[in-house]
């Protein structure tokens, strides 16, 4: 079979979300969709979707937002708005929480005054939510705290521990290994917005248009790991893989916590893996409220292609929307 195998090339942040996808390739779900995954990460989103337009990669995992920016704004990825292509979602990931961290001896928003923020860059949808949730305790931006360019997700809890800032926002599993080396949860995506859509899984239109089957085969074997992480019985060896993957980030996590946190009937990654109509219009929401430049911005299924997703998981036609 090796032979006949086709390549893809996808792009992840590191964390936690990658469970599903490690556990393919473990469990060889990509052998028997006939697809050789080659799996690389960055720590910049702005790269992460310049590489996708110019063909370094065929699919990447990323933040819902940095779709909804690219196609409003690619100039601001180094591309030429002419020529740029489209970019669209093409199934969900979580809705889990983004959670506002301080550094250690910091408790309050007052506190933040005056001090730097860590975010991957200034314009990136994690950092529209961060922004969000200062503002609604006071807190502008220019004018009470700074952000600094810090990086991923990975990189910032790395930075918010060695004290290169005062705050930022992380998902898990590096709020969990934030709140265990002492830092406090200052506010959480979960406890203000009804819905939040904080991972996708995204492609350019015209590789998607040509490489339907390989976009099913993948999504097919991606929400069959994800079936079996979410079967009780499959506990044990799911904590074991927790454990021994490094791409997951969760040194310092204790498995068992790290696999509550991931299954987790309201704060975890879900079953089904949606991308559902709240939670991207909440993304376009912040979008449209921060973003800059300022541009008209469509609709939730002006940004998703749920075709693929739908033959993979064998549902009818608009029944994840």
């Amino acid at each position: 079979m090796g032979e006949d195998r086709a390549a893809l090339r996808v792009c992840t942040f590191q964390g936690l979300q990658n469970l599903p996808l490690v556990a393919a390739r473990r469990l060889g779900y990509f052998d028997e969709a006939s697809l050789d995954v080659t799996l690389s990460f960055t720590n910049s989103s702005a790269q992460q979707l310049s590489a996708l337009a110019t063909g370094v990669y065929d699919l990447i995992h990323t933040a819902p937002d940095n779709v909804v920016n690219f196609d409003t704004n690619p100039a601001g990825f180094g591309l030429d708005p002419s020529s740029a292509p489209r970019v669209v979602m093409l199934m969900g990931g979580s809705n889990g929480p983004l959670s506002v961290y301080a550094r250690r001896g910091v408790t309050e928003m007052a506190a933040l005054r005056g001090q730097d923020a860590g975010v991957d860059n200034p314009t990136s949808g994690f950092a529209l939510v961060l922004r969000d949730l200062l503002a609604r305790a006071g807190l502008e931006l220019g004018r009470d705290y700074r952000f600094t360019t810090a990086g991923g997700t990975s990189k910032r809890a790395q930075g918010l521990l060695a004290g290169e800032f005062a705050v930022t926002i992380l998902y898990t599993p590096f709020d969990l290994l934030v709140e265990e080396a002492g830092c406090q949860r200052l506010a959480s995506s979960i406890t203000v917005y009804p819905a939040y859509a904080s991972q996708a899984l995204a492609a350019t239109e015209p590789w998607i248009a040509a490489h339907g089957d390989l976009v099913t085969r993948y999504i097919g074997a991606w929400l069959r790991a994800l079936r079996w992480i979410c079967t009780p019985a499959a506990r044990p060896a799911v904590e074991a893989l927790l454990a021994e993957e490094s791409a997951l980030g969760l040194a310092g996590v204790a498995p068992a916590r790290a696999y509550d946190a991931f299954t987790h009937p309201r704060d975890g990654y879900g079953e089904r893996a949606i991308l559902d109509d709240a939670g991207l219009a909440q993304v376009i929401a912040l979008r449209a409220r921060y973003g800059t430049p300022a541009t008209p911005l469509g609709e939730p299924t002006d940004y998703r292609d749920l075709r693929w997703y739908e033959r993979a998981a064998g549902a009818a036609p608009g029944q994840q929307g």
